[in-house]
């Protein structure tokens, strides 16, 4: 079952309890993550695309509530810990040293860690503890 099947089997349920935000939410959501001809968005899309307003929250430049950010949360895998990310990346790890540009890096370690759900800030930090 994708996100959006997910969303509009939970829609009536909240309707019934009169959740306003949930409600809204979900119909925001349902909306953004179909596309003009009624096909839905891939999950990874739509994983990706809920990250990106995570992620804007954290600048603190976002429209959305802290309760939605909280909804966004619960819908979305949670992201490897800077730990597991620094582990995943161990075999890759003289690549990344050996790398000439941080950029480079930062590429290697995303190819290494691709189809996981990371934050690129947290593979940042981890390249950044590689390289020294």
């Amino acid at each position: 079952m994708t996100i959006v099947q997910r969303m509009k089997a939970k829609l009536p349920e909240s309707m019934k309890a009169r959740d306003a935000v949930q409600t809204q939410f979900l119909r925001y959501w349902m909306a953004q993550l179909t596309k003009s001809d009624g096909t839905e968005v891939s999950d990874d899309d739509a994983i990706k695309k809920m990250r990106g307003i995570l992620k804007e929250a954290k600048t603190g430049r976002t429209t959305f509530s802290a309760e939605e950010l909280d909804l966004i949360r619960q819908w979305i895998p949670p992201s490897l810990e800077p730990d597991e990310i620094v582990a995943l990346l161990a075999p890759v790890a003289d690549q990344i040293k050996g790398a000439p540009k941080d950029g480079m890096a930062m590429g290697i370690a995303m190819k290494a860690l691709a189809g996981r759900p990371v934050d690129s800030d947290d593979v940042k930090a981890a390249v950044a503890a590689l390289r020294g």
